[in-house]
């Protein structure tokens, strides 16, 4: 049975990373109403610059928070500079484009980072928690993918600019007779989803 407990827990926490790219999927659907292929080796590609900012010296948390702030601009430079001109075009145009970026992604994560599988450090402890049932890393990402979640629901419920997001994803039209700017919230949509 302590074998059974461990494996639900342990799959929980996997399934919060899981989670997290779901989240980035959903978003990008809800404002283009297309599915981006290339959102896993987008994350890949993130967690790469991540590892290499942790490696060259930066403290834990600095680096999280750098490779957050890149990870946006690449977000929304690839909405402005490949997508914004494919907003009316035929939805297997945005396919193809989708596949070649995450054809694109993936050879570029190995150019610059090599393919080899690299271990990536932990900020959270090592030792087991409740009970041996989930080590500290599970624990720890777990209650960091629930904080994500609770900020995200926060912004796209109670703010201003998540509002004005949701808006222009649902409506596009009506968003600009209103004042809203759909391109830049779209180009917003596509940095969150990156970060």
């Amino acid at each position: 049975m302590q074998g059974f407990i461990h494996q639900v827990m342990s799959g929980i926490a996997t399934g919060g990373i899981y989670a997290s790219v779901a989240l980035a999927l959903v978003m990008i659907y809800q404002a283009t109403h297309h599915i981006n292929f290339a959102q896993g080796e987008m994350a890949t590609f993130s967690t790469y610059i991540a590892l290499t900012l942790i490696n060259i010296g930066l403290p834990y948390w600095i680096a999280f928070a750098a490779t957050v702030v890149i990870s946006f601009a690449i977000g929304v430079a690839i909405e402005r500079v490949l997508m914004r001109p494919l907003a009316n075009a035929p939805v297997l145009a945005s396919v193809g484009v989708f596949v070649g970026l995450l054809l694109v992604i993936n050879s570029m994560s190995g150019w610059l980072f090599d393919y080899t599988i690299k271990q990536f450090p932990s900020p959270f402890p090592d030792r087991s928690m409740l009970g041996g049932y989930l080590s500290g890393h599970e624990l720890g990402s777990t209650a960091v993918t629930l904080i994500v979640l609770a900020c995200v629901y926060l912004f796209f419920t109670r703010t201003r600019l998540g509002l004005a997001m949701r808006a222009a994803a649902f409506n596009p039209t009506s968003s600009r007779l209103v004042g809203v700017r759909v391109g830049w919230m779209l180009a917003l949509g596509w940095g969150l989803a990156a970060a």
